[in-house]
């Protein structure tokens, strides 16, 4: 989700095609949610209507490729490094504290900026007392623990979510792996009988598990991140042909699909899903597939932040279209919500590029000036024995 694949040794383009795509389903899902009923208050919807429900009901599916291609980028660089005996653990956080931080500060300020000046500026005018549009959902950490959690980016995955934020719950699991990671990563290479390294990995993971606030999830979580790290070695090894990555997204569309139909439970279809996309980019034809990759690697530039701050955003857009007299919610096919819907889109997307330009498209900038306040290990090993 976070990481940027142009500075990767070897370019694969359909990642940035996916990255960005992603990222905009996810936004597709919540400004959906502000406009549309379900489509079964309709009798008999349309193919358009049909195929516009299908394509803004994949958000969590566009999530759990979001966390494969994190694993296949982090994960698959990091057990590299660690075989290879040039793992720097110092030098790792700093490039993911900084590859997270850099957007995940300005995503606070964001949300409580918005929620803070809406509800001074805007009013409810359906409400009797004329009460703040957003008064209900001013932003809060909570306990002393919990604000702790919030500012450590670990919301989500140690404490509750933010309700002003709720994509950020990503972020949460994403950091917790990183800092799982090389432990675990580290056991797997380890010279050390199959059993020991086993039973170090499962300590390992029942540590993640105990910290985390939501046990059941971290199963599924870590499991797909890993699959994506397993996807880097496959393709560097060159094992899945063109045949079985034609399989593999044949699988994503089919959980899709099942999702779509509530035809199996949820953890099923995400299992299937991130299954399949790992098998996809680990097949070099189709990780390797061009399409449009310029202006899929310039909106990748900006899928993080638009992953990031979108939904305070769309929360501000409704409420000011309410406020002007366009109420949200207005019937499955009302041409108003779809007008509502592509603003809203629209506002969005402009929003996250003109963020991004001092944010995440600094990121190499910021990491590369923290990395210079820490030299390389072995410049440190021989600083201290001099």
């Amino acid at each position: 989700m976070t990481e940027k694949t142009s500075k990767a040794p070897n370019r694969w383009p359909l990642l940035d095609f996916l990255r960005a795509t992603a990222a905009l389903l996810v936004l597709f899902k919540h400004t959906h949610l502000a406009y549309f009923h379900y489509t079964d208050a309709l009798a008999q919807p349309g193919l358009f209507l049909k195929l516009f429900y299908f394509v803004t009901d994949l958000d969590r599916e566009a999530v759990v490729i979001f966390f494969v291609l994190s694993g296949f980028l982090i994960g698959g660089s990091l057990a590299d490094s660690m075989q290879r005996g040039s793992f720097d653990l110092v030098r790792y956080l700093i490039a993911r504290f900084a590859r997270i931080y850099i957007v995940y500060i300005p995503a606070l300020v964001i949300t409580e900026a918005i929620f803070y000046f809406g509800s001074h500026l805007l009013s409810d005018p359906a409400a009797v007392d004329n009460r703040p549009l957003i008064s209900q959902q001013q932003m809060h950490f909570g306990r002393v623990s919990e604000a702790i959690c919030h500012l450590a980016g670990l919301q989500g995955f140690s404490c509750p979510v933010w309700a002003q934020n709720q994509p950020l719950w990503s972020l949460g699991y994403e950091w917790a792996l990183y800092l799982f990671a090389p432990a675990i990563i580290g056991l797997i290479v380890w010279e050390a009988s199959p059993g020991l390294r086993l039973m170090a990995i499962a300590l390992v993971c029942a540590i993640a598990v105990t910290v985390c606030h939501y046990p059941n999830d971290v199963v599924f979580w870590f499991s797909a991140w890993f699959f994506g790290a397993g996807s880097y070695q496959a393709l560097r090894a060159g094992l899945v042909r063109l045949p079985a990555g034609l399989l593999g997204a044949g699988l994503v569309i089919a959980g899709m699909i099942i999702w779509h139909l509530r035809a199996a439970s949820e953890w099923e279809i995400d299992t299937i899903i991130a299954a399949g996309f790992a098998i996809v980019i680990a097949c070099r034809p189709m990780v390797e597939f061009r399409l449009a990759p310029r202006f899929f690697s310039w909106a990748a530039g900006f899928s993080y932040t638009l992953y990031a701050i979108h939904f305070p955003l769309v929360f501000l857009i409704v409420a000011i279209f309410q406020n002007i007299g366009f109420p949200a919610d207005q019937g499955p096919a009302s041409p108003v919500a779809f007008v509502e819907f592509g603003v809203t889109i629209a506002i969005c997307l402009l929003a996250a590029f003109l963020v991004s330009l001092v944010s995440e498209r600094k990121t190499g900038q910021v990491r590369a000036a923290m990395m210079r306040m820490c030299p390389p290990r072995t410049h440190r090993k021989a600083s201290v024995k001099g």
